[in-house]
Formats: C-alpha cells, structure tokens, sequence
C-alpha cells in the first residue's frame, strides 16, 4: 500500500517531488560549509581512549608538558665529496637557512627569544596556536654533536611538530619548508656576490634533501588524495559510460546519474551539517567512500526501477500508470535490498576504531537518502521525461513489439534487435538448469586459487610504509639520504616512559642514577638482539657517542640540563628514556621490531626497577596499535555482518536454508575477490618482493561491502525467482 502510494504521488505529482529534492539541494549547499572545517585530522586520534599509545601520550604530557614533539620534519645536509661538510657549509646554514626556517617555523630565534621586549602572554599564547615546537641542531651547544653524522659528511636540522605525522595540519609547513628548500637549490648565485647579500643559494657541492615522519605523512595523505579523487572521477566515467551503452537513450542514462549526483551531495552536506552541530564525527577522506558506495548502490537501484518500468510500457500502460505500477511492484524489494546494504554496512558502527564508526555511519546515511532519492525523484524524473526518456527511440516508448525501444537506422540497433545479450542469457540459464551440479562445481573450482590466496595472504596489510610511495617522493629520497649518514630509526624515536612509584630520579647522584646506569648498560649488551642502535638515557644523554671532556665547574650545570630533558618536571618518579632503531621504522619489519623490544624489555631492568610501569611513545607503538584495534574489529564486524545480513534474508525470504547458501556464495566471493586484489598488485608492483601488502583498511571495507551488496543482488534474483513462479 505504501509504494502503491509513492507510486501515486510520483505520477501526479511529479513537479512537487522535483522542486522539494531541488530546494533541499539548494538549501544543504547554501547552509553547509566545507568539509575541511568540521573534519578530524589524523588517524591515531581515531584509536580508543584505552589503547596503549592513547594513554602512553596523555602519560607523556603530563609527565614533560614542555615536550610535546610528535613528529618533524628533517632537513639532511650533506656533502659527501672530499672530507665531507666544510666550516663555510656550517657557516652557510646559521646565517641563511636557520633564520628561515624559524621564520617558516614561527618560530623566535635564540636572539629573539631572549629579547625581553615581547609581551610574555602574547608569546605564550603564539606558541600555544603554532604546530611546530622547535628546532634542534648542530647549533646546540650542548647536544649539536648528535646532529652531526660519524663520517662528518652531513648533518641533520630537526623541525619539531606538536601533530602526529599522519595530522593533515602538517601539510602547508612541510610545503613552505619543501619551498624554501627548492628555492635554495635553484636560486643561481653570481660570482663575487657578498655571502649576505641577494637570495640565499646553496654553496657548490651541498645537498639539502627532506625527510621525516611529518614529511613522510604528507606524501602519504597526498598520494592518498590523489587515488581518492581518480576514485571519484572514474567511478562518475564508468557509471556515466555503462549507462549509455546500456540505454543508448542519453536522456535515459541522465535520470540515474542525476539520482545518485544528488544523493551524495544532499548526503554529504546533511552530514558536514551534523558534525558542525556536534551530532557525530567525520574525517578527512569520507567524502570518497560515501560517492563510491552512492553511486555504485544507487545506480543499481534505478536500473532496477528503469527495467521494470520499461516492462510495463511494453505491457501497454501509460506513463502515469507505468510509474505507479513500477514502484508498487518492486518499491518492497528495492527497500529490503536497500535494508540489507544499510544494515550491513552499519554493522561497522560496532568497531572500537573511528574511523570505521565513522563510515558505518556516512555511508549507511547516505544509502538511505539515495533509496528515497530511487523511490521518489527518479519516478517523478521519468514521469516529466514522458517518451522523451526513450529519445532517440521516443517513437517506440509506448508500443510493444519485438524491437523494443530501439530505431532501425544502424549496424548497432540491429545487432540489439537480434536479442544477443538475452539469449545469451537464455543460454546460460538453460546450461545452468540442465548441468547445476556442473556450473556449480566450475564456478567454485575457478575461484578456489583466489580464494586460497585471500586466506594464505589475509593478515599482509600495510600500515603506511615508506615502500608504498613513489621513488619521487620527497620523503623516500629524503629517507635514502638520511641513512646513508645515520641510523635509520633517527627519524622516528622511541620514547620509553619509565614510573617508579616511590622512587626519585632528580638527585644528580645516588641509587636512581646507578639504577639507570644499570639498565642502559644491559640494553646496550642486547642491542642486537632488541634492533637498536643507540640507547639514551640519564646515564648516556648522547647514545654511546662520546662524552664531552667537562671541567669540574661544569659538570653539576650539565648534568641539571639532562635531568631536564629526562626526568619529569611534574612527577619525579618518572624519566624517559630514548631508543633508536637499528632498522627503517616505518620499513615492513617495523612492527615486528618494536613488539620484540616491547615484549623484553621489562627483563632488561635492573631488580630496583622491576616494579616499574613501561609506557611507550612513538609513531611506531601507534601503528602497532592500529593494528591491534582494526584485527579485532575485523572479527567483530565480519561476525555483525554475516548474522545481521542473515536474519535479514530470513525474515525476508522465510528459508533458512537457502538464505545460508546465499551467504556462503558472497563470503566464498569476497575471499576470492581479496586474493585476486593481493595477487594483482603483488604481480604488478615493481619489486614484488618488497610488496608490503594491501592497505589495512581494505580487508574491513571490501567484506563489508561484498557481503552487504552481494546480498543485495541476492535479494532482486530472489524476489523475481519468485515472482516467475
């Protein structure tokens, strides 16, 4: 009764439906803003609170509010002709490049800082608002040696940024910085120009190349970017070219596309609107998966709604009955197929990670407005259109014969007319009814190596990798660069933040510092086997460089600046200790590396550090989270999906055992698809044996998906099953 009444409604009141879709659409776009001011950032903010970094980070804050450092940005200098870097090189950066990058940074110099002149609440509430912590480099007096490589043939700067490295709020420092950095290399210096005079320009022989975590993470975001928009621009070309080739009828092909470019930008708009009122959350990047899933749901449905309707004017209907009867004969299986999808997907509200909820959220919301959009502004479309929908086989629109809607002026139309494509699928049914056990056993026989290539390969994912970026990416050059010259895990320390109740590490001498001593020389014996190259730490401020020869006067000041920068200025129970990896730590190894060290560190203590809690910061413990967090929602949502999707098709279809075979017939698929994915990009990549693995976040969205519009198709074979019965 209630499509019947759609069905009504669209006929005769066509321009109604029209003009409220229309004023919607204006008013979202009008009342919305842009996306970008209401999106989160990152993607470690989206772990939950319990997770270990979560509550490593919020430790760490507490314990040294002053060094909030996340990520940074690493300018590597080197010359590595000759006996490497020169006084002049050295000379070079203090006067030219250190200043700009403060300024870049907003940042005050060493001179500005001490400048008394500056309203103090002012500068605190600057330092507050900016990114970017500070800069360390060779110019530190103190520790400026570790900026510096053995081979004295480069040197690293280190801009220091309050966001985690995958934040988008990085990417306009790291280009300014990359800017300034190009601009260096290709401002032409004259000869005889005075060293402080016109554009600064490298001196012959010096390379500055970019690395670090934040400029790794916005290549990542960038390239990520510009898959999501290929995304977009070939899901709307392909959607746009099967239509046509579908319809042949331009008009035809426009209805469903106007449908779906409607839903998604009605969709979209609703939910910027939401999260601007605090009603939900939403992160960068949603806008991709809700147009893809639109589109691609969205079109199936007014196929669907097209077809039938094209059935009841070769019936004889008129228009306005045809409308009407289209929707009171298919509105209830478009809207239980339509269900399915939406529950399906919604199951991913129930992940512990953000972002997934997020989605399940965006695009279950948007399905739902593209199915009203597919039972109301699509008939009423149609119905306005009248025989002009059919244009250029407008004269057929509304006679049944054999040629359907098609002209007869052309090789194309008459192959059309000759029913190929039914046939064909005459054919396929016939063999299929005649040999089921045949077709059957082939089509599960054909997938069976993909399928068994989706289990073997299932847990390869990649969790943003150095490998995954082009060669001419900034960071991956940069990367090189820096290891040529220092260790590969410099760019992305371990931070260990070690709490001892009712100890005190602050005395420059006594049991804390033995203690410590103790345990940084145990570290350093298994450093081979924990992957490190460098421990720091109270007892070893530098690694195991050198100490600097001190004149008895300046060792109580030196060993108080160490203190400082290890142990708690709020809770003197609580230092910090510093790990450097021996391997890349965003290499395939990386989380493998830093679990081992996790894992035995806690051995390593000396007996009066035993009862110690262990908190542990860094990019890498957040990654191994991120994979801790989404394989556990990968089980808990595949289990939601696989019931939910069930009980649907039971309560839809009423046969338990039919619905179970339905569900096996997607899940064998969706493993089928991920193994031919995995063997695809494994095959096509240009070292296949440094392939990391799928992206993480493919396993979660392809199940979820596959099951849910598998089910979907599912469901319109069905219904009409029952129907020719």
């Amino acid at each position: 009764m209630l499509f019947k009444s759609l069905g009504d409604l669209a006929a005769h009141k066509a321009v109604l439906i029209l003009l409220g879709w229309a004023s919607l659409l204006v008013f979202c776009i009008w009342a919305a803003p842009d996306l970008s001011e209401v999106a989160q950032n990152g993607e470690f903010a989206f772990l939950p609170e319990d997770s270990a970094s979560r509550i490593a980070e919020i430790k760490f804050k507490e314990a040294f509010p002053n060094d909030q450092n996340q990520s940074n940005i690493v300018l590597v200098v080197r010359r590595e002709q000759g006996e490497g870097l020169l006084p002049e090189d050295y000379d070079f950066l203090s006067r030219r490049v250190m200043p700009e990058l403060h300024r870049i940074a907003g940042l005050p110099t060493e001179e500005e800082s001490t400048d008394d002149t500056e309203d103090p609440a002012v500068t605190e509430a600057a330092a507050k608002t900016r990114i970017a912590q500070r800069i360390d480099s060779f110019e530190d007096k103190r520790v400026g040696e570790m900026y510096i490589s053995d081979d004295k043939q480069a040197t690293s700067i280190v801009v220091w940024l309050r966001s985690e490295f995958l934040d988008q709020s990085n990417i306009n420092l790291v280009d300014k910085v990359e800017a300034f950095v190009n601009k260096l290399k290709h401002t032409p210096k004259p000869k005889d120009t005075p060293p402080d005079t016109g554009e600064p320009s490298l001196p012959a022989g010096m390379e500055i190349a970019l690395s670090g975590t934040a400029t790794f993470g916005r290549d990542m975001i960038q390239e990520s970017r510009k898959s999501a928009k290929s995304t977009e621009k070939w899901t709307v070309i392909l959607v746009v070219g099967l239509l046509i080739v579908i319809y042949r009828a331009p008009a035809l092909a426009m209805i469903p596309l106007i449908t779906v470019a409607v839903s998604t930008i009605i969709s979209m708009k609703l939910l910027i609107m939401m999260a601007q009122a605090g009603w939900i959350t939403l992160f960068n990047g949603i806008e991709t998966y809700v147009t893809v899933l639109v589109y691609g749901a969205g079109v199936d449905y007014c196929l669907f709604l097209v077809a039938r309707y094209r059935e009841e004017l070769d019936g004889g209907l008129t228009i306005e009955d045809a409308v009407s009867g289209t929707l009171e004969r298919v509105g209830a299986a478009l809207t239980a197929s339509a269900g399915t999808v939406v529950c399906g997907i919604g199951m991913m509200v129930f992940a512990e990670f953000g972002k997934f909820r997020e989605a399940g959220i965006a695009i279950s919301f948007g399905l739902t407005i593209c199915l009203f959009a597919a039972l109301t502004l699509t008939p009423a479309i149609l119905r306005l259109a009248g025989r002009f929908a059919f244009w250029p086989n407008a004269s057929r629109a509304t006679s049944r014969n054999d040629t359907g809607f098609l002209s007869s002026t052309d090789l194309t139309s008459r192959i059309q007319r000759a029913n190929l494509l039914t046939q064909g699928w005459q054919w396929i049914g016939e063999v299929i009814e005649r040999r089921a056990w045949t077709a059957w056993s082939l089509s599960i026989l054909l997938m069976l190596p993909f399928v068994v290539a989706g289990v073997i390969f299932f847990g390869n994912l990649s969790y943003g990798l150095l490998s995954e970026l082009p060669d001419t990416a900034s960071s991956v050059y940069g990367a090189q660069a820096a290891q040529r010259h220092f260790p590969a895990g410099e760019v992305a320390p371990l931070k260990v933040l070690i709490q001892v109740k009712g100890m005190d590490f602050s005395p420059i001498m006594g049991e804390s510092e033995d203690l410590v001593e103790q345990f940084t020389d145990n570290l350093i014996r298994q450093k081979d086997a924990l992957g490190l190259y460098a421990v720091r730490s109270l007892a070893s401020p530098k690694g195991q460089r050198e100490m600097p020869v001190l004149k008895p006067r300046e060792m109580p000041a030196y060993k108080m600046f160490v203190r400082k920068e290890f142990v708690s200025s709020t809770d003197s129970s609580m230092m910090s200790v510093v790990l450097i990896f021996e391997n890349d730590p965003f290499s395939r190894t990386s989380i493998t590396d830093y679990r081992n060290l996790r894992d035995r560190l806690h051995d390593h203590l000396p007996e009066g550090l035993k009862n110690a809690n262990l908190y542990f910061v860094g990019s890498i413990p957040q990654i191994s989270d991120l994979k801790d967090v989404t394989d556990s929602d990968q089980i808990r949502i595949d289990a939601l999906v696989l019931g939910g999707v069930y009980v649907i098709l039971v309560l839809l279809l009423k046969r338990p055992g039919v619905c179970a075979y339905l569900m096996f017939t997607v899940f064998y698929s969706y493993l089928a698809t991920l193994g031919f994915t995995y063997l695809a990009f494994w095959l096509t990549a240009d070292n296949p044996s440094e392939f990391a693995g799928l992206d993480w976040k493919v396993p979660m969205f392809l199940f979820t998906i596959l099951i849910a519009v598998g089910e979907d198709y599912n469901i319109f074979l069905m219904a009409r099953i029952e129907e020719e019965q």
